[in-house]
């Protein structure tokens, strides 16, 4: 399983943001193809290397057009111009709930509701290309990468007084407090404004606290910020890791003493629950939740419990670091009073990820060992569903050119 971790040793804003995802490896061509799909105009991508402290960072820059400065937009009008476009599906949710989490947080602060909210920077061309932009690239690494989970490590906010369309605000603005209600905070001692809303927005919808759990670093990506400050380098870090600690192949003298040839040992925790009483259309969000916050798998099964009542069994697979957190997460989301948490063994075929080429472009497949050596290739859905929709041919078919492809350049299969 791999991770994206948001690491803001000073904080973090929309085009730090694709600054660091463009640092990481996503093609900038990737970025302003999505973004070109948009009923948008008036704006120009590009980027420049920078250093912050003598940190090599990628900083990309959103050039808006003199006449068409900053529109004032409501949410209804932002989702129309994202759902004009021709984002990946997964790509969209993402930019439709960053900004239904600005929403949210501004309704809350000015005591209104969300579709009363009048967007004043959040709603200019550059914040929807820095949101849109975002979630496009994040959706190309989880495609390229595997990526499972998202964390954030740290968050640094500044102090003083910042002035905003509504007059002067403190520093962090309302708006993003209540965006980052949860996450730990750490206040720098200069003035400035570190966090934006729009950098508040993806962390409350991708991001959970990363917490001690350890990590494994893969590579990183570093995002630079226009401002300068004397105390921190003004960077966004994206680390590309795995969660710790990974489960050990058992030594060979061990080997059959518990653990079977060719197999990953250890163990997992599994989270239980039984629901009576929940409204039907709320497993999904639950279980998309539980998926946000790191579960290794969830899933749902018909029970009857006493007097012959039907409920749904949930079952949640999970890392021993993460088992609290996805628990505290059922309790928050679900009607359940009470959780159980089990550890049980896990026996798992060694795998890694590969990319294969079809006639329908690259499409990443899951390559799993078994105990006598041969390969097992499983095509990833998301990549073969992007592939498909962007050929407009049958999933399957794209699924089936996978197959081939694997078993046509890999050995011993």
């Amino acid at each position: 399983m791999k991770w994206l971790v948001f690491d803001c040793p000073s904080g973090i804003a929309g085009d730090m943001t694709l600054g660091a995802l463009v640092d990481l490896g996503v093609p900038l061509e990737v970025l302003r193809g999505a973004l070109a799909t948009l009923p948008l105009s008036g704006y120009q991508l590009r980027q420049t290397a920078e250093l912050r402290h003598g940190i090599a960072a990628t900083q990309v820059h959103v050039d808006i057009e003199a006449e068409h400065g900053h529109a004032h937009r409501h949410l209804h009008d932002v989702l129309g111009i994202l759902r004009a476009g021709r984002l990946s599906p997964r790509a969209l949710d993402w930019a439709c709930k960053v900004f239904e989490h600005l929403a949210r947080a501004e309704a809350s602060v000015h005591r209104t509701t969300m579709e009363e909210v009048h967007f004043h920077e959040v709603g200019a061309i550059d914040a929807i290309v820095d949101i849109a932009g975002s979630c496009a690239g994040i959706d190309w690494l989880c495609t390229q990468h595997g990526i499972e989970g998202f964390r954030v490590s740290q968050i640094r906010v500044g102090r003083g007084v910042t002035r905003t369309e509504h007059g002067p605000m403190p520093v962090p603005p309302p708006a993003v407090l209540q965006l980052l209600r949860g996450f730990p905070l750490q206040f720098t001692s200069t003035e400035g404004e570190r966090v934006t809303p729009t950098g508040a927005a993806l962390l409350a919808a991708f991001a959970t606290p990363l917490g001690d759990t350890a990590i494994r670093v893969e590579a990183t990506g570093y995002g630079a910020g226009t401002f300068r400050f004397d105390d921190a380098p003004n960077v966004l870090r994206l680390l590309l890791c795995a969660p710790t600690p990974v489960p050990q192949r058992p030594a060979a003298s061990e080997r059959g003493r518990g653990a079977v040839a060719g197999h990953d040992a250890g163990s997992v925790s599994v989270v239980t629950t039984t629901i009576d009483d929940m409204v039907p259309e709320f497993f999904g969000h639950v279980m998309e939740k539980l998926f946000a916050a790191g579960a290794l798998d969830v899933y749902y099964t018909p029970v009857f419990m006493k007097k012959g009542r039907p409920a749904t069994q949930v079952t949640v697979i999970a890392e021993p670091a993460e088992s609290r957190r996805l628990a505290e997460v059922l309790l928050h989301e679900s009607s359940t009073l009470g959780v159980r948490i089990a550890q049980e063994e896990r026996l798992e075929l060694p795998r890694r990820l590969a990319t294969v080429h079809t006639a329908y472009g690259p499409i990443q497949v899951k390559v799993a060992v078994r105990p006598d050596g041969t390969l097992r290739a499983v095509p990833e859905y998301e990549s073969v569903r992007s592939a498909a929709a962007a050929a407009g041919v049958p999933l399957g078919d794209v699924y089936r050119a996978a197959l081939q492809a694997e078993w046509d350049g890999e050995s011993g299969s």
